[in-house]
């Protein structure tokens, strides 16, 4: 998994899946600190809730590019259908933060071919 962290932080483009305005939630809280950092960072909101008065997108589809890594933050229901479309996109790379993870939906991206960092931070990663 260690090589699969350091290959995602050094990969640019990413979608937080799970993105909110709410600056308490820790999808915000990645957002943001991606953005900071810059790194080109798209939200993906299944409501359309804009993310840090950035538009957010419905499904990874409709964005503008294809982002390198995902970052889930979302409620594992929901998260079957953001790996389902990772998995035609051609995505790569799923970061699954410690709530959105469940063996299920890990072992879901990993049959598809997704490689993922699960149990583990972005936040803490980046520093």
């Amino acid at each position: 998994m260690e090589d699969n962290i350091q290959r995602m932080l050094s990969l640019k483009s990413w979608v937080v899946a799970g993105s909110t305005h709410n600056p308490d939630k820790f999808a915000h809280k990645i957002y943001k600190k991606l953005k900071s950092m810059k790194y080109a960072v798209y939200s993906l909101n299944p409501s359309g809730l804009d993310a840090d008065g950035d538009k957010s997108y419905k499904i990874l589809s409709s964005l503008p590019i294809k982002p390198e890594v995902i970052s889930m933050v979302i409620n594992p229901v929901k998260g079957r259908e953001i790996i389902g479309d990772a998995a035609i996109l051609g995505i790569k790379y799923i970061w699954f933060q410690p709530g959105a993870d469940t063996l299920e939906l890990v072992n879901m991206a990993e049959t598809a071919g997704i490689n993922v960092v699960y149990n583990r931070c972005v936040l803490v990663e980046l520093g």
